[in-house]
């Protein structure tokens, strides 16, 4: 069968999950990878050509409509990117046998527009954190015959140890991923300098987005040698070598699932340090293969326990590894969707009116997604959220948010009124 899967591009998570698919199946699935803009990091894209398979950038329009019409299954990668929901509805009205793979958990900001789930032959969470969300309540029994999760990483059995992690070695912090605060906890700089250690500094890996701001709030604090910063690379296991805990915190209104940073870090036997945020939790069990925590005080305690308990830090560590190395092996995840690939063939294909889910312009495409859709009046007047950590996902320039969506529809008057709104409220 023919798979062709829809994705804005092969960057970051996205092209480290799809990359998982690259084995020969038994099932003799064909998998096509189009993506609807160039991506700004073309590591995987480069990993899936070397594999023998074929990936197709930016096609236009009529080409982009021939092949959701050749193939058996579409194979939707989805997050609230403007350019997919635009694709989208030029393909309105195609027979096609669609399959969702949600990348965001939709518990916040972004939700999973309800009607996208409806029409749907398969719908695949990536984390079990999914079912969770408010939005999705009144339908998810209703549709449960056609969910399932299935996690968006694996391979990480290959993943080498790090050289950090035996107990003679010094505690060894570290985080690795987003600097962005819609991921990244604002107040992380706060937690760290809970930290009553001298020396203690932190390893940052990861894009140099805040970068500059998260080392002000440092120095503003009188800890100037509180970050260490390597910048982003695509070789994550020579980087996090050095390192035996990983500061893992994340914002609590984040719209991340299967966290790709925390389980290869755990793979080469790190040990977590997360807050009680439904995505990490659905990880890490707390005292066995990492430790969750609940704000400032409870953060530092854990810290500092691991440093004087390097055995149980250890031993937890282990534990980890054993974990993700077991539940993310290689040709789980290609297993799983084969599966999911022949329960879908045995219904017909459909044309769907994506119109009906997204509505007919950008502005309405941007709301159908919002969690609180509410706050963005019809006079292009933005009221701020009640949840200040709700603030800094709709002052993202990417991510779907208000700005991402003017970038890309810069003729629709009311994104641009929101997405000049957003950055007086927040």
């Amino acid at each position: 069968m023919k798979v062709i899967h829809l994705t804005p591009h092969l960057g970051g998570g996205v092209g480290r999950a799809l990359s998982g698919l690259l084995q020969p199946s038994e099932h003799h699935v064909e998998h096509v990878f189009v993506c609807l803009e160039q991506a700004e990091k073309d590591h995987f894209i480069k990993l899936i050509i070397a594999s023998g398979y074929q990936v197709i950038v930016e096609p236009d329009e009529q080409h982009l409509k021939q092949l959701i019409i050749d193939a058996d299954i579409v194979q939707l990668e989805w997050w609230r990117h403007p350019i997919t929901i635009s694709a989208l509805l030029k393909c309105s009205h195609l027979p096609m046998r669609l399959v969702v793979w949600c990348h965001v958990s939709g518990l916040y900001n972004e939700i999973i527009p309800n009607a996208l789930l409806e029409i749907s032959s398969r719908f695949i969470l990536t984390s079990a954190c999914s079912y969770q969300a408010e939005s999705l309540h009144s339908i998810l029994e209703l549709h449960s015959e056609k969910l399932a999760v299935i996690h968006s990483n694996n391979g990480l059995e290959n993943w080498p140890r790090s050289t950090a992690c035996q107990p003679q070695n010094p505690l060894s912090v570290g985080y690795l991923g987003s600097f962005n605060f819609a991921k990244l906890h604002p107040d992380y700089i706060s937690y760290l300098a809970k930290i009553e250690l001298t020396p203690f500094t932190v390893t940052m890996i990861g894009d140099a987005l805040n970068a500059d701001t998260l080392m002000a709030q440092a120095k503003s604090l009188g800890r100037k040698d509180l970050l260490r910063f390597t910048g982003y690379t695509d070789d994550v296991a020579n980087s996090l070598d050095d390192i035996n805990v990983l500061a893992y915190l994340q914002n609590p209104r984040h719209y991340g699932t299967n966290e790709n940073a925390l389980l290869e870090s755990m793979a080469m036997g790190i040990v977590p340090v997360v807050l009680d945020n439904p995505a990490e939790c659905e990880i890490v069990e707390h005292g066995k293969t990492g430790l969750v925590v609940y704000d400032q005080t409870s953060f530092a305690q854990a810290i500092l326990w691991l440093e004087q308990h390097p055995q149980k830090r250890t031993e937890m560590g282990e534990n980890a590894a054993a974990f993700v190395r077991e539940r993310h092996a290689s040709g789980k995840m290609q297993r799983a969707f084969d599966e999911q690939y022949n329960l879908t063939m045995q219904t017909p294909k459909q044309t769907i009116s994506f119109e009906n889910i997204f509505g007919e312009m950008p502005s309405q495409w941007f709301l159908s997604c919002q969690q609180q859709a509410e706050l963005f009046k019809n006079d292009g007047v933005v009221e701020s959220p009640d949840d200040d950590y709700l603030c800094h996902s709709m002052m993202e320039k990417t991510k779907g948010s208000a700005i991402h969506f003017h970038h890309y529809f810069p003729q629709d008057e009311l994104l641009a009124k929101w997405a000049t709104g957003v950055t007086a409220i927040c």
